[in-house]
């Protein structure tokens, strides 16, 4: 708008200089031909408006030749530019039609404007992921192989959207090796890194994920909680996966021990993890590193399950060093019943019957329990107390009836 006045004003201004001109006189213009004999007079302003008309001839002229030389050059543009709008407004109407959902019409209208439009590449991709909604994926596909050949610069535009198709349809299979592709060209980013954790636990790869847990928690992939939970249940399973294998092996055993020695310090605390891999110990006969383990982790960490594991260890766990163990702890946890009936187990495997019953009493005073009372049971049985065994394995019965569900029963019994 500025420059538009800028404009007028000069033009006034001009015409005014003009005006001025003229009514001081209208000078004259003399040419001399090159023969020096012949010349043209005339007035100064006759001179302009002849220059003046004669160089828009000339231009006229000039563009007449040119268009002569190539008829249908200009015809040609023109109608390249009218295809270019239409296909635009093709693009608009089906991007809009995406968002509202409208999916075939979508993907046809994308799909047609693609071929003329500024930038194929966003028709093909937004006609791929119409296709994908509507449930034509060879289709998709095709459009995304489209895409790749319209922009080959653009091949991460078209394995994310691919990538995103693959999961949505629960091809995990694919997708991770879409995704595997894209980690390799990308490694930093955070969206393959998001879909990686994605399909990994889908595909339960608990190896694969637990070695990406470094770049989750460099590239904060999601907030400390969930990465702490997600760590706690990706070392879990993989440890319950080696378990499932043969752990009997000297190559099974090896990796689990590789397992237990990288684990994070504070999952070395699971009392899920400490049973599991005490219990591998156990079936590789590696008895005293079973004992160190579990008494290793009850003084940093005091659990019931520990305790009554450590209660059962085999023989060949060195009873009497447990029995003193336990005993320390018995000192600062008087009235723990678990650790009382550790303690019973412990004195019963040393062949100390008094005090295993003591324990086992002193157990079933703060925490009665069936089991301990059936475990009296059989030891008052085997030490020739007929009555004392049976009074606990009536105690015992009765315990188990309680947990018996509510079923009808007959009220006369047959015959």
């Amino acid at each position: 708008m500025i420059k538009r006045g800028l404009f007028i004003l000069l033009i006034l201004a001009l015409a005014v200089l003009a005006g001025q001109q003229l009514l001081k006189g209208t000078g004259y213009l003399l040419l001399v031909l090159p023969d020096g004999k012949t010349s043209i007079e005339m007035s100064f302003w006759t001179g302009l408006v002849i220059l003046l008309v004669s160089w828009l001839a000339a231009a006229w002229l000039f563009n007449l030749l040119g268009w002569l030389s190539h008829p249908l050059a200009g015809l040609k543009d023109r109608h390249k530019r009218n295809r270019a709008q239409r296909a635009l407004k093709l693009t608009v109407k089906g991007l809009v039609d995406l968002a509202e959902g409208r999916w075939r019409r979508a993907r046809k209208l994308l799909a047609k404007s693609a071929k003329n439009s500024g930038a194929p590449l966003i028709n093909y991709l937004a006609a791929a992921q119409a296709a994908h909604y509507e449930g034509r994926e060879e289709t998709a596909e095709n459009l995304l192989k489209a895409a790749a050949e319209s922009t080959p610069d653009a091949s991460l535009a078209v394995d994310f959207s691919q990538a995103r198709i693959q999961l949505d349809h629960g091809h995990y299979e694919q997708a991770l090796a879409t995704l595997v592709r894209l980690h390799q060209k990308v490694p930093n980013h955070p969206l393959v890194l998001r879909q990686l954790k994605e399909v990994h636990y889908a595909l339960a790869d608990w190896k694969p994920l637990m070695q990406l847990l470094p770049e989750f928690r460099k590239y904060q992939i999601c907030s400390g909680k969930e990465l702490e939970l997600l760590e706690r249940e990706v070392y879990l399973r993989r440890f319950d996966e080696l378990l499932r294998s043969s752990t009997t092996s000297e190559g099974g055993f090896k990796a689990i021990k590789e397992l237990w020695e990288t684990l994070p310090g504070r999952l070395k605390a699971e009392d899920e993890l400490v049973l599991a891999y005490s219990r591998v110990l156990i079936k590789q006969q590696r008895y005293a590193e079973a004992e160190q383990l579990l008494k290793r982790t009850l003084r940093d960490h005091w659990s019931p399950r520990l305790i009554a594991e450590y209660g059962v260890l085999p023989l060949e766990a060195e009873p009497k060093r447990r029995l003193l163990e336990a005993e320390k702890w018995l000192q600062e946890r008087p009235n723990d019943a678990v650790l009382l009936h550790a303690l019973a187990r412990i004195s019963q495997q040393l062949g100390l019957w008094g005090k295993a019953l003591e324990y086992f009493q002193a157990s079933q005073r703060l925490e009665p329990k069936d089991q301990v009372c059936a475990e009296m049971s059989r030891l008052y049985a085997a030490l020739g107390d007929e009555n004392k065994s049976r009074y606990f394995n009536q105690l015992a019965m009765q315990g188990m009836h309680r947990q018996l569900p509510e079923l009808p029963l007959p009220s006369h019994p047959p015959g």
